[in-house]
C-alpha cells in the first residue's frame, strides 16, 4: 500500500509544478514587458541646434546654443541680430553635409520604431511614460507632461504635421531629459508664439518657430528650411555618448551625440 502511495504522489507533484508554471506565465506583465527604447543616434547632426537643407531665416534677437547649419542651399539670414553661442555657422560645408546624411539615418530610425501607443492626435493634458507614440497630425494646445528618468526615451511619430499652439508647453518630470525626446515629423512642424517645447524635431520638410517660442532641443529639417523669430534654441549638452542606431560617419575630433 505504501508502494502505491509513492507511485501516485509523483504525478501529483508534477501536476502542482505545471500549475504553478502556468500561473506565473499568465500573470499580468509576465510576457508584456517591453525592452526600453534606445535613444535615436544623431551622429554629426547632434552638435546642431538648428539644421536645414535649403535656408535658415531669422528675425529678431534669437539666441542659438549649438551649431547652426544649412546644406543643400547656402542662405543663412538674420545673424545678426541673431546670436550663435557655443557653436559655429556651417553653410554648405563638409560638416553640414555629413550632418544632413546622419539626419536622414536618424529620421528613418525614429520612423521605424514600433509604437507602444498609436492613433494619437491632440496631446493636451496627457502625462506619458517612456515609449513610442504615433499618430497622424499631432497637436499640442496645453501642457504635455513626460514622466521618466534621465535615461528614459520618448519618441513621437507624426505621419503628417506637428503643431504646438500658442503658450503650449512640454513639461519634463521625474528626471526626464531633453536629450532623449525625439519628434519625427513626416511633413512640417510649427511652434507658435510663446510655445515652450522640448525635444529634437526631425521634420521631413520644414520647421517654423514663431515669436518667443523656446526649444530645449533641436530644430532639424531634412528637405526644407528653418524659420525663427526671436527664439531661444538650446541644444542639450549632456548627451555625448554612442547609442544603437548612431550613424557611422565620423568627423575627426568631434564627439558623437545621441540626443
Amino acid at each position: 500500500m505504501a508502494h502505491s502511495t509513492r507511485r501516485v504522489s509523483v504525478p501529483i507533484f508534477v501536476l502542482l509544478g505545471l500549475v504553478l508554471s502556468v500561473s506565473l506565465a499568465s500573470a499580468p506583465g509576465a510576457h508584456s514587458a517591453r525592452a526600453a527604447e534606445s535613444a535615436v543616434g544623431l551622429g554629426n547632426a547632434g552638435s546642431f541646434a538648428v539644421l536645414a537643407a535649403s535656408t535658415v531665416t531669422n528675425t529678431g534677437p534669437t539666441i542659438i546654443s549649438g551649431d547652426l547649419g544649412v546644406n543643400a542651399g547656402s542662405a543663412v539670414t538674420g545673424f545678426p541680430p541673431g546670436i550663435v553661442n557655443n557653436g559655429t555657422i556651417h553653410a554648405t560645408d563638409t560638416l553640414s553635409g555629413l550632418a544632413q546624411n546622419d539626419l536622414v539615418t536618424a529620421y528613418n530610425d525614429a520612423a521605424g520604431r514600433t509604437p507602444t501607443t498609436s492613433g494619437l492626435a491632440a496631446l493636451d493634458g496627457m502625462t506619458l511614460v517612456p515609449g513610442v507614440y504615433s499618430g497622424g497630425a499631432l497637436s499640442l494646445g496645453g501642457t504635455l507632461t513626460l514622466n521618466g528618468s534621465a535615461t528614459d526615451v520618448f519618441i513621437f511619430q507624426s505621419a503628417a504635421t506637428l503643431d504646438a499652439g500658442p503658450g503650449s508647453r512640454v513639461l519634463l518630470i521625474g528626471g526626464a531629459s531633453a536629450c532623449n525626446v525625439f519628434w519625427q515629423v513626416a511633413s512640417s512642424a510649427t511652434l507658435h508664439t510663446g510655445a515652450q517645447f522640448v525635444g529634437t524635431i526631425m521634420a521631413l520638410t520644414s520647421v517654423s518657430a514663431d515669436t518667443g517660442a523656446t526649444v530645449e532641443g533641436r530644430l532639424l529639417a531634412r528637405t526644407g528650411g528653418v524659420t525663427m523669430d526671436d527664439n531661444v534654441i538650446t541644444r542639450p549638452t549632456s548627451c555625448a555618448t554612442s547609442a544603437v542606431g548612431t550613424p557611422a560617419t565620423p568627423v575627426p575630433g568631434r564627439a558623437r551625440f545621441t540626443g
